[in-house]
């Protein structure tokens, strides 16, 4: 038996998981949580089952003030900030952290929207890509929920080309604000939001520039709330920008940079929602399964039948692969980040290279989430029978709310297609050893006789 220290192994890279072998040691799973890690979870779960779900009906119907009231609550236990350094007023936790902290908010409908929405696209951008000044004016607001976050990029003719908005932005002959005209959609969080990260194109540039506008900045009006299939408690508006004036120290990170933005940030939203994805399919389970346990048919409860069973386990071993998955990957891009950081990057940009290194996993993990997510949800309703096609059943509205995963943060089709895309963009840029491989496995099947 051998004794001593193993040798260390080079960090595996993006898309590097189909080349390379990797021993067991080197994957995180969910045994290994800590139990400050499972606290943090059993917080947020405690949050969602004392405050969402007792109010589900009052979030619904989208009552005045009360998703804002929601956030500023959760923002005092801290939740909000996770991803925020300690001295902007955050808990500057890892990112393997941060996707704990989403997943415990998965049970919690349409907040767990309105909760992503703000810590992730609202916040990050400013986080990652602002200037020391613009961080210490927003970040701290928006760490504890003072502040509200949303995120405008998508327009009625621009979707997943997004770099093709209309929205325009021109310098005021004085030099000190740059004037916003344009529309924006399906803005989560767009009804009560403070702080608006907005994509626009200055004069005739090719690509976007982002802008933090303010939700008291004359000129800004609003489309009454979207009636939605599912998700109707959040918050989802069409904005419009007529003659905005923004201060031009309001231009977030460098013109005709926005593009880069919206893209790395995009990259962390797509493997939050894998993460938020996998609370939503546990709290189905366990919807699931309390039903079939007092439900009886034929003398018995149903979840005794084979049929029943069947289903439970299917949705339990989804749910397994989905969640080993997500935080594999969510390893792959801590040990990145602490690389990066260890020589001598910020830990903000760290955090974006490394996170950028497994853009492939992050698309992957949002395909996998929002289709596990579709089957668990869909055989959820089946399990409740007639019950689960009753608005009075949680069922009925996590079968709703799961649509819109497979759209959001990129639709699928899109994100299957830059799996591949970006994944062989890194082999031709020598990031990634496909041909080798490649070539091994084509040997190896010409020599068989």
């Amino acid at each position: 038996m051998t004794t001593g220290n193993p040798t260390p192994t080079k960090a595996i890279t993006g898309g590097e998981f189909l080349i390379r072998d990797v021993s067991a040691d080197e994957i995180f799973t969910p045994e290994e949580w800590t139990e400050e890690h499972r606290m943090m979870l059993q917080t947020g779960l405690d949050f969602v089952a004392q405050r969402i779900i007792p109010n589900l009906e009052r979030i619904e119907a989208l009552e005045e003030g009360l998703n804002p009231k929601l956030l500023e609550e959760v923002g005092e236990l801290g939740l909000l900030g996770s991803s925020v350094p300690e001295d902007l007023g955050g808990l500057g936790l890892d990112f393997k952290s941060t996707m704990l902290i989403t997943e415990s908010m998965g049970g919690g409908h349409s907040f767990a929207v309105s909760f992503s929405a703000h810590t992730g696209i609202g916040t990050l951008p400013i986080l990652y890509y602002g200037n020391d000044a613009q961080k210490q004016k927003y970040i701290p607001g928006l760490a504890t929920g003072q502040l509200k976050g949303c995120y405008c990029l998508t327009e009625p003719g621009s979707g997943s080309d997004a770099n093709s908005g209309k929205t325009s932005a021109k310098l005021n002959e004085a030099g000190t604000h740059y004037v916003l005209n344009g529309q924006k959609m399906w803005i989560t969080n767009g009804g009560f939001a403070d702080v608006l990260i907005v994509f626009a194109k200055i004069d005739d540039d090719e690509n976007l520039s982002a802008f933090i506008l303010e939700k008291g900045y004359e000129g800004i009006t609003m489309n009454p709330e979207e009636k939605k299939m599912g998700i109707k408690g959040s918050s989802t508006r069409q904005i419009f920008f007529n003659d905005v004036q923004v201060p031009v120290e309001n231009l977030l990170y460098e013109r005709g940079k926005g593009f880069k933005i919206a893209v790395n940030i995009l990259n962390i939203g797509r493997i939050k929602l894998g993460g938020v994805v996998i609370g939503s399919c546990k709290d189905a389970i366990n919807e699931s399964v309390k039903y079939a346990n007092t439900r009886e048919q034929f003398g018995r409860p149903i979840s005794k039948y084979g049929a029943i069973r069947h289903k439970l386990g299917e949705m339990a071993i989804q749910t397994y692969a989905l969640e080993t998955a997500v935080y594999r990957a969510t390893q792959n891009i801590d040990d990145a980040i602490a690389d990066l950081a260890a020589g001598g990057m910020d830990k903000g940009e760290a955090t974006l290279k490394g996170i950028a290194a497994f853009a492939p996993e992050c698309a992957m993990m949002k395909i996998l989430g929002s289709e596990v997510t579709d089957y668990v949800v869909d055989e959820a309703v089946q399990v409740h029978g007639g019950m689960g096609y009753s608005a009075e059943t949680r069922a009925e509205h996590a079968y709703r709310d799961a649509r819109i995963n497979r759209i959001f943060e990129g639709t699928n089709e899109i994100n299957r297609m830059l799996t591949v895309d970006m994944i062989l963009k890194k082999a031709m840029k020598g990031e990634l050893d496909l041909m080798t491989p490649a070539m091994a496995v084509a040997n190896e099947l010409t020599g068989i006789p």
